[in-house]
């Protein structure tokens, strides 16, 4: 058992070795964004009944760091009303996520971009106190092109996926509410310096 674990962790930094360690010096490139988008295809499923969240738009700020040219870490705060097609409800949700991002070049000022996220979301619904129960961890999954159109300015667009791992119950557990299948389509533009 201790012989696998110490393959696992000379397997592990050879590969941090050769990620960061190709070039004798790392270049990095910070940068700040605005974010603007919406989610598509979304559903909420509750006991006995599923429903279709109306579309709505994503509005939010991001910041970070492309390291090497390929390696690019987010963090990002998005704002994004939730609305449910059979109620007259609205929920503010916002997120607060991390994401990775590996870039493969596919000329010299575009690149696709393929990654995942994790974070966190919180609700705040002006209906009833309940919507607090929904908060919780998300993760997902993201792919889209990004496009370096000036020395210290790109465009980017992606689609992804976001899995809610949080759902609300009643004391019985009878009654449960989840948000299922959330498809986004987002763009950006961000300004490196």
């Amino acid at each position: 058992m201790q012989n696998k674990t110490v393959k696992l962790f000379a397997l592990g930094a050879l590969a941090a070795a050769t990620t960061f360690g190709a070039s004798a010096e790392n270049t990095y490139d910070y940068f700040v964004g605005f974010d603007a988008g919406v989610h598509l295809n979304s559903e909420i499923e509750a006991t006995g009944l599923a429903a279709k969240l109306d579309r709505s738009e994503i509005l939010g700020m991001s910041g970070g760091v492309t390291i090497n040219d390929h390696h690019r870490i987010k963090m990002g705060l998005a704002y994004n009303p939730l609305e449910i097609d059979v109620e007259d409800g609205k929920e503010d949700r916002v997120d607060l996520k991390v994401s990775y991002d590996y870039l493969v070049p596919i000329s010299e000022k575009l690149s696709w971009t393929v990654g995942g996220h994790v974070g966190y979301e919180t609700f705040e619904d002006y209906d009833d106190g309940d919507s607090n129960e929904m908060n919780g961890f998300i993760y997902g999954l993201q792919t889209g092109l990004d496009y370096r159109f000036a020395k210290n300015w790109s465009v980017g667009g992606e689609i992804g996926r976001t899995f809610h791992h949080a759902e609300r119950a009643d004391e019985s557990d009878a009654l449960y509410v989840q948000i299922v299948d959330d498809y986004t389509v987002m763009t950006n533009i961000q300004y490196h310096f």
